[in-house]
């Protein structure tokens, strides 16, 4: 099959030159010059295609010539009039309110499309013969000629780039032919797949079971015949653009907190429907960041490397949290911008915050991964019975990494399944408080996911062993700080500094 041939009949169907383009198999920029492309392929150009005539076999009927107007195959998707709808409908729509400079088409095309490139399938083996390959298409499918065809140009266009994590424009289209084509698709659906059709109560027709079922190899031309003409038959109206929905990116905005109050939770605390704290980590956060990306602040999520309780302080460095904000309008942080942020949130007193920064979606898995292999560092106030001996401070004094079994805490049970849970201390270190003989300052590096308190006092043997088990007498938690964790991410950044 010589490509002059194949575009002579495509020209006799009422095919475009994008889509003669497509059955011969062009790739990237070969679109953007039809005419150089053609005549490197040896195609003649379609100066005076009126006046050749195609020597057709026997008992094969053409389409007529078709006049110059919608593709017969693409409906005029490719067509310069759909380009100019569509790029003005981008810009009639929300798009001037993203900031994001990349950019991605999700296009959603009517059934029609997928019927008509079966139908062009039938024609070119009923032309062509065994050239034309019974299981693999013929041309670049629609889909991929979209990628290659349309996205280069409206990125062009709206002065973007591509990226598939870009500004997604969604894009809905129809035909005024579909429903009719969809009914008559049961019909053939019922005919060229009786046994599965026997056993389904519904046929689900859509554009799946096009792609799977639907090629030479599994229906025949007769019977898609019946219903389809084959080639596909010329089209007076065009394919129409229904929606165009706008979804921003997935920014994730990351820094460490400092939790500076003993009576704040990590999250919103809601028991039975009622709030047991007017604020959190969390909301206080959101509600100063949030508002310069997104307008829904209820669809931001909020992750830490671990978190505290309500009455335990986080300070030294801080821990590390990201925010996830979907649909962002907004994709860059400046250091005016985030130092602004950080002090608006400091301003609360209940909660500091630094080295706020943009990062990309890859750096999460810091926080996701790996948690129970982080190192803890805790300073704890306990108390005695008794004044502290030197006995007391010698067995606290542990450089030495021991191991632990610790049961699920009572006070977690409701949220937490019961399990015993092994876990190492790294090293324990006590002296005495300078004001009170009988209470002692303890720092404790643990593997992370180790309940302090617990392994403190030892909850009735249900940590073993504790530091109480230790030394051999009851002792109680008083107050508890967490003041580092092993996770140098994100990367230190000063917002207060700026660029001369």
């Amino acid at each position: 099959m010589k490509n002059q041939d194949l575009v002579e009949y495509l020209r006799s169907c009422g095919v475009c030159e994008i889509c003669q383009l497509r059955y011969l198999k062009a790739r990237g920029a070969e679109y953007r010059n039809i005419n150089e492309t053609l005549q490197k392929l040896d195609v003649k150009l379609n100066e005076n295609v009126e006046n050749e005539e195609l020597v057709i076999p026997d008992g094969i009927q053409p389409s007529k010539r078709a006049r110059l107007g919608v593709c017969s195959t693409c409906l005029g998707l490719f067509s310069k009039d759909f380009q100019n709808e569509l790029l003005n409908s981008i810009l009639a729509s929300d798009f001037a309110k993203y900031d994001c400079q990349k950019i991605v088409l999700a296009i959603c095309l009517p059934m029609s499309l997928q019927l008509r490139q079966l139908a062009m399938w039938f024609a070119l083996q009923r032309r062509f013969g065994a050239s034309i390959d019974e299981n693999n298409p013929p041309d670049v499918p629609i889909k991929e000629a979209v990628k290659l065809i349309l996205h280069p140009i409206i990125c062009e266009k709206l002065a973007k780039g591509y990226d598939a994590n870009g500004l997604m424009i969604n894009i809905d289209l129809t035909h005024s032919l579909e429903d009719e084509e969809v009914e008559k698709l049961v019909k053939l659906n019922k005919e060229a797949f009786p046994a599965k059709a026997s056993h389904q109560k519904r046929i689900e027709i859509s554009r799946g079971l096009l792609e799977k079922q639907y090629q030479p190899s599994k229906v025949k031309a007769e019977t898609y015949e019946k219903y389809f003409q084959i080639p596909c038959s010329n089209v007076e109206e065009s394919i129409k653009l229904t929606s165009i929905d706008l979804q921003g990116p997935l920014i994730c905005v990351a820094g460490r907190y400092r939790k500076l109050s003993r009576e704040l939770s990590h999250t919103p605390w809601i028991l039975n429907g009622q709030r047991l704290m007017e604020d959190s980590i969390e909301e206080i956060i959101i509600r100063h960041v949030g508002p310069h990306f997104t307008e829904k602040l209820g669809k931001i999520t909020f992750m830490s490397s671990g978190r505290e309780d309500v009455d335990v302080r986080c300070l030294g460095k801080g821990r590390p949290f990201v925010l996830e904000i979907p649909n962002a309008r907004r994709t860059c942080l400046t250091k005016d911008e985030a130092f602004a942020m950080e002090r608006a949130v400091d301003a609360s007193g209940m909660v500091s915050i630094h080295h706020l920064q943009v990062v990309p979606r890859e750096e999460l898995t810091h926080i996701k991964t790996g948690e129970e292999q982080k190192k803890k560092f805790y300073r704890a106030l306990c108390a005695l019975h008794e004044p502290v001996s030197v006995k007391i401070l010698e067995q606290l004094q542990i450089s030495a990494s021991f191991n632990i079994q610790q049961k699920t805490p009572i006070r977690v049970l409701h949220r937490r399944p019961l399990h015993t849970r092994p876990r190492t201390i790294y090293s324990v270190k006590a002296r005495v408080h300078r004001e009170n003989p009988k209470a002692l300052i303890i720092d404790i590096v643990t593997q992370a996911g180790t309940y302090i308190k617990e392994l403190v006092h030892g909850e009735f043997g249900r940590t073993t062993p504790s530091l109480s088990s230790i030394i051999g007498k009851p002792m109680d938690i008083q107050a508890l700080d967490v003041v580092g964790i092993d996770l140098d991410w994100p990367h230190e950044v000063d917002n207060s500094k700026q660029k001369e």
